[in-house]
């Protein structure tokens, strides 16, 4: 589909996130979880199979503290936060995972979720908006701060290419329904940020929606 706008009536009736936590919580029969559920669990248990491989102290899985007292390590430039002692695990999780995290996800995608105006939307992957993690990983790997098994290094290799190839999808029992790359972004710089975060200015899709 050109736009998720485009993409919404042909994923109605596909589950919520509600939903799966409901399914999770209160489980009402033995019938298999819907598709959704599983795609979840994988992501959730390869990014744990991840993180276990990293030779530091990984922050995705426990904030790192400074210190006896718990504070938090301070978010600093890297090369000023390397000189007064956080370590360089922090600033790549700082200045990858944190920042994608906040351009891509807190720039980019809640405000196109917003203008759907709809109630809950199904549960859906984000494709080139999923970055944060992968890249976070794919860096870790690159760098020789994680060794990663075979089969989750291929793993992480489908989720990149989604990431390169497409925009948000909805994976059906019988259909996934997926959603092409906005066809022209504009953004800003976020004021006060320490790893050049942005936040979008303007969206327009292949069909024209404009969200933004």
């Amino acid at each position: 589909m050109d736009s998720p706008e485009a993409a919404i009536p042909l994923v109605t009736g596909l589950p919520t996130l509600d939903d799966l936590y409901r399914g999770i919580r209160r489980p009402a029969s033995r019938d298999a979880p819907p598709l959704a559920s599983d795609v979840a669990m994988a992501g959730a248990k390869l990014r744990g199979a991840l993180s276990s491989t990293v030779i530091h102290a990984d922050p995705e899985l426990s904030l790192v503290r400074k210190g006896k007292r718990g504070e938090r390590w301070p978010k600093l430039p890297p090369l000023d936060a390397i000189r007064v002692g956080i370590p360089f695990g922090v600033v790549l999780h700082q200045g990858i995972r944190v920042a994608l995290h906040q351009s891509l996800a807190t720039g980019f995608r809640v405000p196109v979720r917003d203008a759907l105006g709809r109630g809950p939307v199904p549960v859906c992957w984000y494709g080139q908006q999923d970055a944060p993690w992968i890249a976070y990983y794919d860096v870790l790997h690159r760098l020789g701060l994680a060794r990663y098994r075979p089969d989750d290094l291929d793993h992480l290799a489908h989720w990149a290419a989604l990431a390169r190839s497409c925009g948000w999808w909805w994976p059906g029992e019988d259909v996934c329904v997926v959603v092409e790359r906005p066809e022209a972004v504009s953004v800003e710089p976020v004021p006060g940020t320490w790893h050049d975060e942005v936040q979008v200015r303007s969206v327009r899709y292949r069909d024209g929606w404009r969200p933004v």
